[in-house]
């Protein structure tokens, strides 16, 4: 029988998320926990008794005891299937640090931590063909040289399968920013005679060779386009179901995984069609409740378009997603003259607010530009208090 396992890696757990709403955060973080149980669930769909995490279990190493006995619980409650864990760059493995802190809590029978570059025999399940594993922990955020290197010489029993585990940037293929830390051979699996090569420390799902690859992290955590999504998603949210039957020959297949799905968007707008096509797009997403989107729109609107970017973005869009983050640098606002000459005020901001847009009209002015900005603020303070 083949050897079945579930890869993921970059699990990050006790992350926060500074940058959100506070309420937002505590959702996302929250998250990172539950993952683990839909982690187990994928693993028994695929028929893959053991679960291979390739580094950055946690998010540091200066984590609670609370937190720690969260997911040694978690782990420990799918009983059925062993973890395999690898301090990454966010977690190494160091005297007096975090994983003995966890060895010491005891470690449940289904956790295994290897802390050490030498090979494993994974325990294989009934009628699997014999298994190593070649684990390639971090000491250190970087480390000289690459980790996997003593994979080449390592000796394994004949006829046995040798699977890598390691955690860095494959070097030269230039998939992530830092491509350099911690650089690992792209060519490792054939030199290390691997029948599959599972790595961390990319958020992304890529596919360094037939048998190499990243799997990303389960659960997206960050605004970053994936080059193979669809112009807007972020990398992660899945994890890699494989199958060896043999030297050569692995099937890998893609898993969700994710409860949250991440999207960046950078459109350009100026027309009231095109805010319409952007609210649509989002809001026709089955999934709109557990979207995270990041919007920051260039261009230019008039003050009708203005008004119904807030009605339906920051209104409507907004209150359907589960989390929506507006960068409104890029975005100006140009009115047209008639619109200021429209601006309904009274009394004395009536009075500036008229002195404003004679200047605004002035092009011989200096203070035009300024005086349209400034009408602009007061129209846009006016609709708020009316809205």
């Amino acid at each position: 029988m083949p050897v079945r396992l579930l890869h993921s890696s970059d699990l990050q757990l006790g992350r926060g998320f500074a940058f959100a709403p506070p309420e937002t955060a505590a959702v996302l973080a929250a998250e990172r926990f539950d993952v683990l149980a839909r982690l187990a669930q994928a693993a028994r769909a695929a028929g893959a008794p053991r679960l291979l995490i390739a580094g950055d279990v946690f998010d540091s190493t200066q984590l609670s005891d609370h937190t720690l006995d969260r997911v040694l619980a978690r782990m420990a409650a799918a009983a059925d299937l062993v973890w395999h864990l690898l301090p990454g760059n966010h977690d190494p493995h160091q005297p007096g640090g975090l994983w003995e802190r966890l060895g010491r809590k005891g470690w449940p029978p289904n956790v295994r931590a290897h802390l050490d570059a030498e090979a494993v025999p994974l325990d294989p399940a009934p009628g699997e063909r014999p298994a190593v594993l070649l684990p390639s922990p971090l000491g250190h955020r970087r480390v000289p040289g690459d980790p996997t290197a003593w994979m080449d010489q390592a000796a394994t029993p004949d006829g046995a399968l040798r699977i890598g585990l390691a955690h860095g940037a494959v070097a030269g293929f230039g998939a992530e920013e830092g491509a350099e830390v911690n650089p690992i051979a792209p060519d490792r699996a054939d030199r290390a005679g691997l029948a599959y090569l599972a790595l961390g420390d990319w958020h992304r799902t890529i596919r360094v060779g037939p048998a190499t690859w990243y799997s990303g992290t389960p659960e997206p955590e960050r605004f970053r386009i994936d080059p193979d999504g669809d112009g807007t998603r972020c990398g992660g949210g899945f994890a890699l179901a494989v199958t060896i039957d043999g030297p050569g020959a692995v099937r890998v297949e893609r898993v969700p995984t994710g409860r949250f799905i991440w999207h960046l968007a950078e459109p350009v707008l100026a027309e009231a069609a095109e805010i319409d096509a952007l609210a649509d797009r989002f809001l026709a997403m089955p999934d709109a409740a557990d979207i995270v989107l990041r919007l920051a729109p260039r261009g230019a609107l008039t003050l009708a378009g203005r008004e119904r970017f807030r009605d339906r973005i920051e209104e409507t869009l907004a209150a359907r997603l589960r989390w929506l983050d507006l960068d409104l640098a890029g975005l100006e606002v140009r009115p047209e003259d008639a619109e200021l000459a429209a601006i309904d005020l009274e009394g004395a901001v009536r009075s500036a607010a008229d002195r404003l847009a004679a200047l605004a009209r002035d092009p011989a002015s200096p203070q035009a530009e300024a005086a349209r900005r400034a009408l602009v603020e007061l129209w846009l303070m006016r609709s708020l208090a009316r809205g």
